[in-house]
């Protein structure tokens, strides 16, 4: 498989006085006009830690089944909506990634992308489109983006079933609360990211779970149920497209910092950078007209490898950084 990795640069010249990202016009565009609470992380009494559904405590209300309905959709999403659905038409997801393969367990891991009280803080600003978006249109933002497809009917029986199981994990939270430990505050490093460094600890620590060539690991018994793959691939034509989030080294090292390996999450924030580099340098879909995202260029997120930028970075160092030197003082 063809690897491109581009040499980081150490540091690029500024070509005007403006900066890469300004924190402060940010945090306006995304400010509430009501006081937000930070809320404890907790599930509900119907699931536990693995995501698994206690179905004698849900009951058989409609709503119930709604949300069993939701949940398969979210870990098995390939078998109902992606390629391996059997009704052609329901074939919104263009690879065989499901939902939990970047939400773990069915979105109820703490510290990987959780949908624990999600529905509470939707409707949002998105700078990707700079305009306020529903949970519907995030959710069809990763159909689109991490999955490679194409957007399913919001008036859907699936789109409901998604909404009714995200409820259901957001019970309790109030409207604008934000879930402590969902959420990794990033730390910079001082230097740009090292695909070549990144490529030994992959194969130190990530490839015996993900695959030496990151083609992840295929579940034997997809055909009598569960998700499509044990372990997610990381690169190649059934992975992550680059207009998805884990694209952007930021946030892909975030996720890798404060979620891997599994269950021994003990990486440097170094060597996440240095692995999500290597990670990201490899082939995979790609996503066309990225040039169009965050059309607001002040808050363009430093990691967003493609231009138009209003700094004088070039696309190596938005991709690698180091970012520090981007944020407007």
């Amino acid at each position: 498989m063809k690897i491109t990795i581009l040499l980081p640069l150490a540091a690029c010249c500024l070509l005007n006085s403006a900066f890469a990202f300004d924190a402060a016009k940010n945090k306006a565009k995304n400010a509430l006009p009501f006081e937000a609470k930070v809320q404890e992380f907790k599930l509900p009494a119907a699931i536990d830690e693995n995501g698994v559904i206690d179905e004698s405590k849900l009951g058989d209300s409609p709503y119930a089944k709604a949300v069993i309905y939701g949940s398969k959709l979210i870990n098995e999403t390939t078998r109902y909506l992606g390629l391996q659905a059997k009704d052609e038409k329901k074939r919104f997801a263009g690879n065989n990634l499901s939902c939990s393969s970047c939400h773990a367990s069915g979105g109820v891991a703490q510290t990987q992308s959780s949908f624990v009280g999600i529905t509470a803080r939707f409707p949002q600003y998105n700078s990707r489109g700079d305009r306020v978006i529903t949970l519907q249109d995030r959710i069809n933002g990763c159909f689109m983006r991490s999955m490679s497809g194409k957007p399913i009917p919001t008036n859907s029986d699936e789109m409901r079933a998604m909404l009714a199981y995200m409820h259901y994990l957001s019970v309790g939270y109030e409207v604008g609360s934000k879930v402590k430990g969902t959420v990794v505050k990033p730390e910079f490093i001082d230097r740009a990211a090292d695909p070549k460094k990144g490529a030994k600890i992959y194969a130190d620590r990530c490839a015996s779970c993900h695959g030496e060539n990151g083609e992840g690991v295929i579940n034997e018994e997809f055909a009598k149920g569960g998700d499509y793959y044990t372990f997610p691939p990381l690169w190649g034509k059934d992975s992550y497209n680059t207009g998805a989030g884990m694209y952007r080294l930021i946030k892909a090292a975030g996720y890798v910092k404060s979620s891997m390996p599994k269950g021994d999450a003990t990486l440097s924030w170094e060597e996440a950078y240095d692995v999500a580099a290597y990670m990201n340098s490899h082939e995979r879909p790609i996503k066309a007209e990225r040039e169009k995202d965050f059309p607001d260029r002040g808050i363009k997120p430093m990691d967003m490898d493609v231009g138009p930028y209003n700094d004088g970075f070039d696309e190596n160092a938005h991709r690698f950084g180091p970012y520090k030197q981007m944020i407007k003082k």
